[in-house]
């Protein structure tokens, strides 16, 4: 046993999604590969992967577990280190930046997450295939490993560790980006970036209101406040949605019973010059899951592409709203919003980086010890 491996599950996505992840993917596995590390893809559709120099393994489209199919690699492959990545996460890393978290080295055992609560990317040393098996996704890595008497450190959170491709509600924030990898201007030609544009300005415009609604963490709140020139507000609901399979308590249900679409999409508007959504919060609380293609229309806010009739008028409610919203999924509040940060200050002649106006704190800067016991 010896060496380390990188496994990347190249998961396939719909429309525009779709094309980014693959670009974002490939991105990943260039800088990888020359860092002299044998990558495995893991993907239902080998074909989109032919003369890239890894080796595929071919996945059902259907019925696909990505525990058993990690845990079984794992013991072929006999690794001491095992690098993790999600298809559209990590490819905003430098060479340096996989390089730095390849030669972490802590006492036995332990593993490096991206996020904690919500895994996309992490390095674990050893890969403990019965700790894998049982996993039915990436997002509870890190508890999973934590229970099995891992410790368990988190990498710095930024645009780098924390955007994941997964909706097009962050692909519009990274249209907006002037320096992506090869083929990113392509993927993203038919993304609309006006809605990201304004939450762009909102960032450096003291006296504008930032709303964001979702699954929001505490470290992105302290950054917010530190490196933004809006004043923020927040409401927090669906945390541990995924991660932990935990049931869905939601203030805007109620709100959207006793209003209509319409009454809450005016009710968030009144609290944001920008609202950036979560809606995924929603759609667990409400009990519906509509298909991916469903989902993407909505965070495009293509209304009359939905079936359900209340997501349908919400969505046009959220369309011809007079306040600017950007729908999407997790990551949108998440990696987004610090990319999101990042370009706006970007755009500001002479501005000072926003890291360096105010130094945050030094737990913000450096790989950390994860103890769960309070929140993430």
């Amino acid at each position: 046993m010896g060496g380390t491996a990188c496994v990347v599950a190249a998961a396939p996505s719909p429309g525009i999604v779709g094309k980014a992840r693959a670009v974002a993917t490939r991105a990943l596995v260039e800088k990888v590969l020359s860092l002299g590390i044998p990558v495995h893809l893991l993907t239902p559709e080998p074909r989109d992967w032919r003369g890239v120099d890894a080796e595929i393994h071919p996945t059902p489209f259907r019925g696909f577990h990505l525990g058993r199919t990690l845990a079984a690699l794992v013991e072929g492959l006999e690794v001491e280190r095992l690098l993790y990545f999600s298809a559209g996460s990590g490819f905003l890393l430098d060479l340096e930046d996989i390089r730095d978290m390849l030669e972490l080295d802590f006492s036995l055992p332990f593993g490096v997450f991206n996020n904690f609560y919500s895994t996309d990317f992490a390095l674990l040393v050893p890969p403990n295939p019965e700790v894998l098996r049982e996993l039915s996704s990436d997002n509870a890595l890190g508890w999973a490993h934590w229970r099995a008497g891992y410790r368990c450190y988190e990498l710095p959170r930024n645009a780098k560790t924390q955007l994941d491709i997964d909706t097009p509600g962050e692909l519009q924030v990274l249209s907006c980006a002037e320096r992506l990898p090869s083929g990113f201007a392509d993927a993203l030609s038919g993304v609309p970036r006006g809605r990201a544009e304004a939450l762009l300005e909102i960032l450096v415009s003291p006296g504008k209101h930032l709303f964001l609604v979702g699954r929001i963490s505490g470290h992105l709140l302290r950054f917010l406040e530190r490196a933004s020139a809006c004043r923020t507000q927040a409401l927090i609901e669906g945390r541990g949605m995924k991660a932990e399979g935990l049931p869905v308590r939601s203030l805007l249900k109620e709100l959207l019973a006793s209003r209509g679409p319409r009454g809450l999409v005016a009710a968030l508007a009144a609290i944001g010059d920008v609202v950036v959504w979560d809606v995924r919060t929603l759609f667990g609380a409400l009990g519906v899951w509509p298909s991916p293609e469903e989902r993407f229309a909505f965070d495009l806010l293509e209304w009359d592409a939905l079936g359900d009739p209340r997501l349908r008028e919400l969505a046009r409610a959220v369309a011809e709203s007079p306040a600017p919203f950007l729908v999407g999924g997790h990551s949108l509040v998440s990696g987004a919003m610090y990319l999101a940060v990042e370009l706006a200050w970007q755009r500001v002649p002479g501005a000072i980086s926003p890291g360096k106006i105010v130094r945050l704190e030094e737990e913000d800067e450096r790989i950390v010890e994860i103890s769960p016991g309070g929140g993430g």
